[in-house]
């Protein structure tokens, strides 16, 4: 937590931050660069003084091209760190009913700053440096087990399952990096007692809708509307996906027991040419109860995949961390449709005295690595 130094000169750096996981970085700079000699592994940059902003270097590559270097790099945001922890227990690390925030805090808790293994104490697994901030009970109740995965893994599908997102932050006067839950603000049309407003819209012009203010909502939005729309001209570039390639709805969960004597439930109530089953193995459980919930939180992760992305012109009442943040639920308008959705990415791209903002509103499209992960992912038995 030593200050090394400022960069200021750096050719591009491309942030990418998630609401759900850590997200990750490239910076690219001359090696000749000042201060370029502090870019090396396991250091922090913190991105434009914002002590919410902090990046892991895991990796720096330097390339010569004649009479040059360049610096290549990469990692990930601070949430990257809960990378170098799995659910270390022998039996499973339960949390009873409660609220999500306290789940997650849970974990970071037992497994970075104050560590077990079961009911044993692991100092040597701290991180002194680390700290959670007090509890706000925020989130919906849930209840949680986990057992020899991946701390980050964890967290990511706890935020998914329950909404609530999650990040770290520098406290300077501590020294410390301080992990915290972040729920988003509501800044969307429906916000409004009438459900429906954003369908008022819908025949607007281009003109008409630029011109429509805060001010015509004034006394009856408890935040000021945001509006991401090709026709008010915000929304460029814009792509949309609507995927349910990998959507199950029904499950067949099978539990403990061999053959005619395996434990099986079944979870889903669609029927006909919308059933779409799957068989969940979760072969280590033998409780009914304990199979219905294991076997829910499975099958919601064969969801459908509805996402928008594109890049963000900044207008006034409408700039990225000022009227709007990453985790904020907005409004959508593209090719004549509304609808709310969830900023759960943001990519930064700063180039020079340029700097270019993408959103990723939705839901996340996996990766090849993710999909093929979850599906040869098995319990431990």
């Amino acid at each position: 937590m030593n200050f090394c130094g400022i960069i200021t000169n750096f050719e591009s750096l491309i942030c990418i931050w998630n609401f759900y996981e850590c997200g990750t970085f490239e910076l690219t700079i001359n090696k000749n660069k000042t201060n370029a000699n502090k870019l090396q592994k396991d250091n922090m940059i913190i991105v434009n003084k914002k002590d919410d902003k902090i990046l892991l270097i895991d990796k720096v590559v330097t390339t010569t091209n004649k009479n040059s270097k360049t610096l290549k790099v990469t990692g990930t945001c601070i949430k990257g760190i809960t990378k170098r922890r799995i659910i270390a227990t022998n039996g499973y690390d339960r949390v009873a009913e409660t609220e999500a925030e306290n789940v997650q805090k849970h974990y970071i808790k037992n497994h970075i700053t104050e560590s077990y293994y079961d009911n044993i104490r692991t100092p040597e697994r701290d991180i002194k440096w680390i700290e959670i901030a007090p509890t706000k009970n925020r989130g919906i109740k849930t209840v949680w087990q986990a057992r020899l995965t991946i701390l980050h893994d964890e967290l990511k599908h706890i935020s998914e399952d329950t909404g609530l997102g999650w990040y770290g932050y520098l406290d300077r006067n501590k020294k410390k990096i301080i992990f915290d839950s972040l729920r988003g603000t509501d800044r969307t049309i429906n916000q409004i007692e009438n459900s429906n407003t954003y369908k008022s819209l819908e025949n607007f012009t281009q003109t008409q809708l630029q011109q429509y203010t805060h001010e015509e909502l004034r006394g009856t939005v408890k935040q000021p509307y945001i509006v991401f729309s090709e026709k008010k001209k915000n929304l460029l570039e814009g792509k949309r996906t609507d995927d349910n390639n990998n959507y199950k709805n029904v499950g067949y969960i099978a539990g403990k027991g061999e053959n005619e004597d395996r434990l099986i439930t079944v979870l889903g109530k669609a029927e006909g040419f919308d059933r779409r089953e799957v068989l969940i193995d979760l072969n280590n459980i033998e409780d009914p109860d304990e199979l219905k919930q294991e076997g829910q939180k499975k099958l919601d992760t064969y969801k459908k995949i509805q996402t928008i992305e594109g890049k963000v012109y900044e207008i006034p009442n409408m700039e990225y961390e000022k009227d709007f943040f990453l985790g904020d639920l907005v409004t959508l308008e593209s090719d004549g449709l509304y609808e709310d959705k969830r900023i759960v990415q943001v990519k930064e791209i700063l180039e020079r005295n340029n700097k270019t903002i993408e959103l990723g509103f939705g839901d996340k499209i996996p990766s090849l690595g993710e999909e093929i992960k979850r599906m040869i992912t098995k319990p431990i038995s």
